[in-house]
C-alpha cells in the first residue's frame, strides 16, 4: 500500500494530508506559462502599502479531506478569485478536475494515483484543459483517480488560464504581487509545530533544530495578503473553515522567504493585466496577528507527523462495492482508511520526490 503522510494532533485526533505537492523540476514548456513576475513589477518597496488583504474577494475556503489535492485546491482558489474580480460573480470550480489533469500531464501513459502533483503540471493543465464547475465534476474523493466526464472537459474549455508567472522567493517580489492584486500559490515544507495554527491561525517559525529534522511534509497553499505589523503573510489553506482563522493562517515573512522551506511560488492570470487595483490596501494595519497565539496554551507533544500505509480512496471504494455485490457488507466507511500508522522515523515525508 502507498505510504501517506499526515500532520496529526493527538489532542483533537484530527489529521491533515501532506505531500500533495511535488517539487517542480522544469518550467512549463509554453512561453506564456514560463514568465517571471520580476518583469511585471509595477511597485518598488517605497510604494508598497503596509498591508494588503485580498480575503474579501476570495471564495469560501474548502476542505481537501484525506486526498493529496492541495496543489489543485490552491490554484482553484486563485482561479475563483480571478473570476470574481472579472465578473463580480462567485464560481465554484472543480478541484478534482485540476488534480486529475495535473497528474495526467506528468505522464499520460502512467496510472493515475493519489500521490500529489507539481505546481507546474497543474498550471499546464489549467492552460490546456481549463477547469469545469464542481457541480459538473464534484469533489467525491472516491473518484480521485477517475477521469472526468466528457461534459466536464467540454465545459472546461470556457474556463482556462492564459498566463502564469513564477515568483522568486523574495519578500519584495511577493509583496508586490499581492499589492498588484494577485494571490500566489506556493509549496511549503511543514513541521509538526505548524499544527499550532489550527487553533489561532498563527504559524510559528520552525527553529533550526526543527528544520534539521527529517520529520516534515510538503503542502501547497495560497498567499492572499500580508501585514508588515505582524511581519506575516495572510495565507488560505485547504483544511476547511474550522481550521485556523476561518480557514486562513498567518505565516512569518522569515518562513515564506526562506528558499530552503518555500518553493514553487506562482501566480496565474486569465487576461494580460499587471494590476487588478488597490481595493484592499490598508495604510493603517492596526492588527498584530501574532498576538492571537498568546491566548492559547499549547503543548508541543500534541503534534506529530505520521506516515500511514493506506490505499487510495478509489481502490477502497472498489473493494466496498465488491463486498456489497457478494453480500458480505464488510466495506469500511468512507474516509476512515485502512492502514498501519508509523511514528515518523522514516524518510518518506522528507523525501525530495519531484515531478517534471
Amino acid at each position: 500500500m502507498p505510504l501517506r503522510t499526515y500532520l496529526y494532533n493527538r489532542f483533537s485526533a484530527q489529521k491533515f494530508r501532506l505531500n500533495g505537492i511535488m517539487p517542480s523540476v522544469n518550467l512549463p514548456s509554453k512561453e506564456n506559462l514560463r514568465q517571471f513576475f520580476s518583469d511585471h513589477i509595477l511597485l518598488n518597496d517605497d510604494q508598497l502599502p503596509p498591508k494588503v488583504d485580498l480575503r474579501p474577494d476570495m471564495t469560501p475556503v474548502e476542505n481537501q479531506s484525506k486526498i493529496g489535492s492541495c496543489t489543485a485546491n490552491s490554484l482553484a482558489g486563485a482561479y475563483e478569485y480571478l473570476m470574481k474580480k472579472a465578473t463580480g460573480s462567485y464560481v465554484d470550480v472543480s478541484r478534482l478536475f485540476i488534480y486529475y489533469n495535473g497528474r495526467f500531464k506528468k505522464d499520460p501513459n502512467a496510472p493515475i494515483t493519489d500521490n500529489g502533483c507539481s505546481m507546474t503540471k497543474a498550471i499546464e493543465a489549467l492552460e490546456e484543459y481549463g477547469t469545469c464547475f464542481e457541480s459538473v465534476w464534484p469533489y467525491n474523493i472516491s473518484s480521485v483517480n477517475v477521469k472526468p466526464s466528457d461534459e466536464a472537459y467540454e465545459q472546461a474549455k470556457d474556463y482556462q488560464i492564459t498566463e502564469a508567472l513564477k515568483i522568486n522567493i523574495n519578500l519584495s517580489e511577493m509583496k508586490a504581487c499581492l499589492a498588484q492584486g494577485f494571490p500566489f500559490a506556493f509549496g511549503l515544507r511543514l513541521y509538526k509545530t505548524f499544527d499550532k495554527a489550527a487553533a489561532t491561525g498563527v504559524v510559528p517559525m520552525p527553529n533550526e533544530t526543527e528544520q534539521g529534522r527529517t520529520e516534515h511534509g510538503r503542502h501547497a497553499m495560497l498567499a492572499v495578503g500580508y501585514s508588515d505589523q505582524s511581519r506575516a503573510f495572510i495565507v488560505r489553506n485547504s483544511w476547511g473553515e474550522n481550521w485556523g482563522d476561518k480557514g486562513y493562517c498567518y505565516i512569518p515573512y522569515d518562513y515564506l522567504t526562506n528558499s530552503d522551506l518555500c518553493f514553487d511560488a506562482w501566480t496565474i492570470r486569465q487576461v494580460e493585466n499587471d494590476d487588478l487595483g488597490h481595493d484592499y490596501w490598508d495604510h493603517d494595519d492596526p492588527i498584530d496577528y501574532q498576538m492571537k497565539a498568546l491566548d492559547v496554551d499549547d503543548n508541543d507533544d500534541d503534534h506529530e507527523i505520521q506516515e500511514v500505509d493506506e490505499d487510495d480512496e478509489s481502490d477502497e471504494s472498489e473493494r466496498e462495492n465488491r463486498g456489497r455485490g457478494h453480500g458480505r457488507g464488510r466495506g469500511r466507511g468512507r474516509g476512515r482508511g485502512r492502514g498501519r500508522e508509523r511514528r515518523h522515523g522514516g524518510s518518506s515525508a522528507s523525501s525530495s520526490g519531484s515531478d517534471d
